[in-house]
C-alpha cells in the first residue's frame, strides 16, 4: 500500500509522516530501573518483574503520525486492514 500525502486543514500544506515514541522514555527508563531494584528484594519480585515489563513495552512503544511542517498540527496515523470477503463454495451450506 503506498502512502499517499493529506492536506492540513488549517494552512493547507502537506502532512508528513512522522514516527515517534507512544510514551515519555524517562517514564519507561524509571520503570525499568525500580524493577530492576525491586527484584533484588524477595517481596518485591512480585511487582519488579511487571514493573520491569512495562517499562520495557514503554521505551520501545511507537506511534504513527501525520505532521504539517507549516503549522505543526498533528494526527494520529491509524492502519485500517481492508475486509476479506469470505468465498463459500456452491455445495456449502451455512450452519
Amino acid at each position: 500500500m503506498v502512502d499517499k500525502l493529506l492536506t492540513c486543514n488549517l494552512c493547507k500544506g502537506q502532512m508528513h509522516l512522522y514516527r515517534g515514541p507512544r510514551y515519555n522514555r524517562k517514564v519507561g527508563g524509571f520503570l525499568i530501573a525500580s524493577g530492576a531494584f525491586t527484584t533484588l528484594f524477595w517481596v518485591g519480585s512480585i511487582l519488579g518483574v511487571p514493573l520491569f515489563l512495562l517499562g520495557l513495552y514503554m521505551t520501545g512503544a511507537k506511534r504513527q503520525l501525520w505532521v504539517c511542517r507549516d503549522c505543526n498540527t498533528a494526527i494520529e496515523r491509524i492502519e485500517l486492514k481492508p475486509k476479506q470477503k469470505v468465498i463459500m463454495e456452491k455445495n456449502e451450506q451455512p450452519q
